[in-house]
C-alpha cells in the first residue's frame, strides 16, 4: 500500500462485512480445497495443455518439484536446475547471470538468508522477494522444458494460456500465442482501472503476479499497470502480525480484482513477511486463511507460491465458460468479444439444486463485450455481485450474428428463490422480462466440498469481547490497536452458500430516465403495474421495484417491461413442499428489503415500531409511485425539488420516513412544492396515485390505477414532457441524450453529498453506473441509490445484498 508500515485507518465498512466471513484453516486442507481441490469442468473450453493430471497426481507432482527447488536453493552454484532457470530469468529481463543469481536469496542455515539480513524496513525486502517468487515461479516453468531445449521457449504451463482473441478470429485459423505470468515489484507503479470503475481508493501491491504477452522475448517493463492483468496481488510487511488494517488491505486488493475481471469466481491474494506467508483465498460467501512459516516449513511455501505460478485459468478462479477466460489484457478490453456458452436447463426452484438439462438442446453462445458492462455492481465482497452485459447470439455452425440478447449473472443466495424459475413460472404474464437461457454455473460450496475435523482453526471476529468469547492466543498481531482476533469455531463454519446464476433475457430495454413524453411515462406505467399484478397473480411479489428495474422499450412502440426477480418472493409454493418452504421464507425474511427511496412507506414504519411486515403486491405498486416521482424530481431545479429528493436518496431512514408521509398525504406539496420541470404535466396524476397509495394503500387495486393513468392521459397538452435533445447529444454513445436541465440537477445532488455510505460499494470502490450515468450509456438505474439490505448482518446467517 506504502513504502513503510504506516496504513490508513481500517475501513469499518469492510470490516463490518469481514465480521465473522473470514476462517483460518489449515495448511494442509487449504492446499487440498483450493489449490488442487477442483476437477476437471466437462464443460470449460480447452485449457490448452497436453497433459492431463487428476488433483493428487498434480499435487505430488508439485511436493516432488518444491523439493527440487529447495535443494537447488541450498546448492546453488552446483545445482545444474538452479544455474537452468537463472538462465532463462536472465534472458527474460534481459540482464547478465551474475546479477540474477546475486539476487536470489539461498537457504542456508535454516532461513532464507536475504529475507533476514540487513532488513530493516519493508522496501528492503521488495527485491529479495521479488527475485526469491519469480526463481520460484521459474523453477515450475522450466520443469515442462524437455532435456536438450532451449531455456526460453513455449512450455506446457504457457499453453494453458492462449492469448485472447475475438471468436471469429480464432474460428478463421489463427495461429496461436501464449501469455506469459511473473511475479514483479510493483511498489513504485502506478495502477489503473478501466472507466467503468470510479472513486476507487488508490491501491498498489508491493508485488504482484502479472499476466503479460512477450514482446520479442523480453519482458516489458511498464511504468502503469493495470489491475486487469494482476493475477495475485502480494502485500510485503515487515513484522509478522496480522490485524484490522491487513485484513482491509487485503479485502481491497480482492474487490479491485473482483470489480475488474469479470470473469473472476474467486481470487487469491498473499501477505507476506520476514518470516509468514498467509495466504488468502475469496469467493462470494467468505474469506479462508492460512499461513506458512518460511523458513521452518520452506518446501511447503515453495508448493504454493510454485503451484499459484503454474496454475491454469480454472484454478486460478476464472470461468472458462468464456472463451477469453482470465487472458484479456487491459490494451485488449475495449475492443474485445468473448463469446460465452451458455449450456440451457430447466430452472429449478431453488438455486442450490444441480439445474437439469434439455435434453437434445444445444449451447447458447452470445458474443458480448466485456468491458462495456450495460450494468455492473460489485457490492460487498461476499454479495450477489450482479453483472449485466449485452451481445448478440451466435447462431449457425457458421457463427453468424443472431437477435441482440442480454446476459445477466449473479451469485444467488441458495436459500432464495431461483431467479431464473421465477421468470419461468412468469413466462405468460405481459410486461415481465423473458428468460431464454439459463444455467447453474458454480457453487461456492463445492470449493470447500467437506471440512475434516481440526481443517478450521478458528473465526476472526469484532465482536468476541461482546460475546464473552476468549481469543485463540496462538497468533500474534501487528498492532493493539485494531486487533482483528480469532475465536474458535465449535463445528464447521455456516457460511452463506451461493449459486452463480447466468440467464439470456430475450430483449434490451432502455431506462426509464430516457422517456421521450410525459405520454410515453404514463403508457409504460400502465404496464409496469399491469405485469406487477399478473405476478402477484402468479404467487410472485417483487420485493425490489425501482427506476432500475423499471424498462422502457427498445423504442416507444416496443412495450415497457420488469426485470430483475432476484429479491421476489414466491407467495403460493406448492403443497408438496411447503415444509421446506416455509422454513427457507423464514431464513430469509429480513427486516427491510429493496432498494431504499423506493420501499414502501409501511416498511419504514414497521421497522420504526420494531416490527416485521408481510410484502405483498400493493408495495409494489406504491414503490412505481416512489419511482415515478424520483424521475419527475430529477428534471426540477428548484431548491425544495432538489432537497427532497436529496432527502429520499439519503442513508437517514427516519428522514425519508417523514419525508415520504409528507408526499403521501400532503398532494405532493409537503413544502410548498411546485413542479415546473420537463414534467409538470403529470403533477395531477402523482396526486391522484399518492391519494390513492395512502387512502388505499393495503387495498389497492389495479384497476384504480389503470383508470387514473387513462384519465390523466386524455387531459394530457399536446407535446406535453417531449425531450429536447441537444446538438452535442446526438453522439453520446448507447445510452440515449438527456436534457441539460436534469443533467444540472444529477450534478448537483452529487455535490450535496448526500448519497454517501452505504449507498456506495465498500471500500469507495463506485462502479460507474452512478446517478450521473443515469444519463450516459447504461439502460439501468445508478447503482448510487441502491441498498438491499438495511444494516449488516450479525451473523453468517444472514445476508449481505
Amino acid at each position: 500500500m506504502s513504502a513503510d508500515e504506516n496504513v490508513p485507518a481500517v475501513d469499518n465498512q469492510i470490516l463490518r462485512v469481514l465480521h465473522a466471513n473470514v476462517f483460518l484453516v489449515t495448511p494442509e486442507a487449504f492446499i487440498r480445497h483450493f489449490m488442487y481441490g477442483q476437477e476437471a469442468d466437462p464443460n470449460a473450453v480447452d485449457e490448452g495443455t497436453a497433459t492431463s493430471l487428476s488433483s493428487s497426481e498434480r499435487r505430488a507432482r508439485d511436493e516432488d518439484l518444491a523439493a527440487e527447488c529447495l535443494q537447488a536453493l541450498k546448492g546453488r552454484g552446483q545445482s545444474q536446475k538452479f544455474t537452468q532457470v537463472v538462465q532463462s530469468l536472465a534472458i527474460d529481463e534481459t540482464c547478465n547471470v551474475e546479477d540474477i543469481e546475486a539476487g536470489i536469496s539461498p537457504y542456508t542455515s535454516n532461513q532464507f538468508t536475504n529475507l533476514v539480513k540487513n532488513i530493516n524496513s519493508k522496501r528492503d525486502l521488495y527485491n529479495p522477494l521479488a527475485a526469491l517468487l519469480a526463481f520460484i515461479g521459474h523453477f515450475f516453468r522450466c520443469y515442462f522444458i524437455e532435456s536438450g531445449e532451449a531455456v526460453h521457449c513455449t512450455v506446457e504451463i504457457d499453453k494453458s494460456w492462449p492469448t485472447a482473441v475475438n471468436p471469429e478470429e480464432k474460428q478463421s485459423g489463427a495461429q496461436t500465442t501464449f501469455l506469459r505470468r511473473r511475479f514483479v515489484a510493483t511498489h513504485d507503479k502506478q495502477f489503473r482501472f478501466s472507466r467503468h470503475v470510479q472513486e476507487h481508493p488508490e491501491l498498489q501491491p508491493d508485488i504482484s503476479l502479472l499476466l503479460y504477452q512477450e514482446p520479442e522475448g523480453n519482458w516489458p517493463k511498464p511504468d502503469e499497470l493495470h489491475w486487469k492483468d494482476v493475477k495475485i496481488p502480494i502485500e510485503v510487511k515487515l513484522q509478522d502480525g496480522l490485524d484490522a488494517n491487513r485484513v482491509c488491505q487485503m479485502a481491497l486488493y480482492a474487490q479491485a480484482v473482483k470489480a475488474e475481471q469479470f470473469d473472476r469466481n474467486s481470487s487469491f491474494g498473499i501477505l507476506i513477511s520476514k518470516k509468514k506467508c498467509r495466504i488468502f483465498h475469496w469467493d462470494a460467501s467468505g474469506c479462508h486463511v492460512t499461513e506458512v512459516d518460511m523458513h521452518d516449513d520452506p518446501a511447503m511455501f515453495i508448493q504454493i507460491v510454485g503451484r499459484l505460478a503454474s496454475m491454469d485459468p480454472r484454478h486460478m478462479g476464472y470461468d472458462c465458460r468464456f472463451s477469453n477466460s482470465g487472458r484479456v489484457l487491459a490494451n485488449q478490453s475495449r475492443t474485445m468479444t468473448t463469446r460465452l456458452e451458455v449450456i440451457p436447463a430447466r430452472p429449478t426452484e431453488f438455486p442450490e439444486q444441480s439445474p437439469r438439462a434439455e435434453n437434445g438442446e444445444k449451447p447458447l453462445a452470445v458474443d458480448i463485450y466485456i468491458d462495456r458492462p450495460l450494468f455492473q455492481k460489485p457490492g460487498h465482497l461476499f454479495s450477489r455481485s450482479s453483472r449485466v452485459w449485452e451481445g448478440h447470439e451466435v447462431v449457425g455452425t457458421n457463427s453468424q450474428v443472431g437477435k441482440l440478447r442480454v446476459v445477466k449473472q449473479n451469485w444467488a443466495w441458495d436459500a432464495r428463490f431461483n431467479e431464473a424459475f421465477l421468470h419461468e413460472e412468469a413466462k405468460e404474464v405481459p410486461n415481465v422480462a423473458r428468460v431464454v437461457g439459463y444455467e447453474g454455473v458454480a457453487r461456492t460450496i463445492d470449493t470447500r466440498c467437506i471440512w475434516n475435523d481440526g481443517d478450521v482453526l478458528g473465526m476472526y471476529r469484532v465482536d468476541g469481547h461482546v460475546l464473552e468469547l476468549e481469543p485463540l492466543p496462538h497468533l500474534d498481531t501487528a498492532s493493539d490497536e485494531e486487533p482483528f482476533p480469532l475465536y474458535p469455531c465449535n463445528e464447521s463454519p455456516q457460511v452463506i452458500s451461493r449459486v452463480l446464476l447466468r440467464m439470456i433475457f430475450e430483449s434490451k430495454g432502455r431506462q426509464i430516465c430516457e422517456v421521450h413524453s410525459c405520454r410515453e411515462l404514463l403508457e409504460a406505467t400502465k404496464q409496469w403495474v399491469t405485469g406487477l399484478w399478473g405476478l402477484n397473480e402468479k404467487g410472485i411479489v417483487h420485493r425490489d421495484v425501482s427506476p432500475g428495474n423499471l424498462l422502457l422499450g427498445l423504442n416507444p412502440e416496443f412495450p415497457a417491461f420488469i426485470i430483475d426477480l432476484g429479491l421476489a418472493q414466491r407467495s403460493a409454493p406448492d403443497s408438496s413442499n411447503t415444509e421446506v418452504h416455509s422454513e427457507r421464507i423464514a431464513n430469509v425474511d429480513l427486516p427491510m428489503i429493496g432498494t431504499l427511496p423506493f420501499i414502501a412507506y409501511d416498511h419504514f414504519v414497521a421497522r420504526s415500531n420494531g416490527e416485521s411486515i408481510k410484502h405483498e403486491v400493493h408495495h409494489d405498486l406504491e414503490s412505481v409511485f416512489w419511482a415515478l416521482l424520483y424521475v419527475v424530481l430529477l428534471e426540477e431545479q428548484c431548491p425544495l425539488a432538489k432537497g427532497s429528493l436529496r432527502t429520499l436518496l439519503s442513508t437517514d431512514v427516519d428522514n425519508i420516513r417523514s419525508k415520504k408521509r409528507a408526499f403521501l398525504t400532503g398532494y405532493l406539496n409537503p413544502m410548498e412544492l411546485e413542479l415546473a420541470g420537463r414534467f409538470k404535466n403529470l403533477e395531477p396524476f402523482l396526486n391522484g396515485f399518492s391519494r390513492l397509495c395512502w387512502r388505499d394503500r393495503r387495498t389497492l387495486k389495479l384497476d384504480a390505477i389503470v383508470d387514473l393513468i387513462d384519465s390523466s392521459m386524455s387531459s394530457l397538452p399536446p407535446g406535453s414532457g417531449e425531450r429536447v435533445v441537444e446538438a452535442t447529444e446526438s453522439g453520446a454513445g448507447a445510452g440515449a441524450p438527456q436534457s441539460k436541465r436534469r443533467r444540472e440537477s444529477v450534478e448537483s445532488l452529487e455535490k450535496g453529498a448526500a448519497v454517501s455510505k452505504g449507498l456506495a460499494t465498500s471500500g469507495n470502490f463506485v462502479i460507474n453506473s452512478q446517478t450521473k450515468l443515469a444519463l450516459d450509456r447504461l439502460f439501468f438505474l445508478p447503482t448510487a441509490v441502491e441498498v438491499n439490505v438495511l444494516s449488516y448482518p450479525q451473523s453468517t446467517n444472514k445476508e449481505t445484498e
